[in-house]
């Protein structure tokens, strides 16, 4: 399918429902995530719309279809130019090429928020997301392992490694 009716913009309450269900479609692979319990509209709002973060949804059709955000590192003056990236696809909407639309746009906004180094964390496991990260010119800087233990999930109990990258902004000095 063309990605032809894709709006991208920035996320407001009546999308609270929607980026819920698509979190906890990723929650529930195990692979997306130690958090176990979905984004309401207070917890969404407050990593990623409050202080320095941001958040864009993509929409197809106008149904919300993924959502990704930029969350602070650190609230240090010497970090506030390095956030944590998270991205969630809908599972009807993946493969098409939605994540890396939404992930270019989020760079480019987070470059104009000030931006320099997006880090991510991403389970092994999950494959597609390494593959888009990187293909966005994220490096792969190494893998944490026995990060965190599984709280939820077909993954419960299991101690889990994380792919730890960063991208450096190219026109951020």
């Amino acid at each position: 399918m063309a990605l032809t009716d894709i709006t991208i913009r920035r996320p407001d309450p009546s999308d609270a429902l929607a980026i819920a269900v698509i979190d906890a479609e990723g929650m529930a692979t195990g692979h997306a995530t130690f958090r176990d319990t979905p984004h309401d509209w207070g917890s969404f709002k407050a990593s990623f719309m409050t202080g320095r973060g941001l958040a864009l949804i993509a929409e197809d059709g106008g149904a919300v279809a993924a959502w990704a955000g930029v969350s602070p590192t650190s609230i240090r003056t010497v970090y506030q130019g390095v956030g944590e990236v998270s991205i969630y696809v809908s599972a009807t909407q993946q493969g098409r090429g939605l994540g890396r639309r939404l992930l270019e746009n989020l760079v480019l906004a987070s470059e104009s928020a000030g931006y320099w180094t997006l880090v991510a964390q991403i389970f092994p496991e999950n494959g597609a997301s390494l593959s888009l990260h990187t293909a966005l010119g994220f490096s792969i800087v190494g893998t944490r392992r026995k990060l965190g233990k599984m709280i939820h999930g077909p993954l419960e109990g299991r101690w889990r490694d994380v792919v730890m990258l960063e991208r450096r902004s190219e026109v951020i000095d």
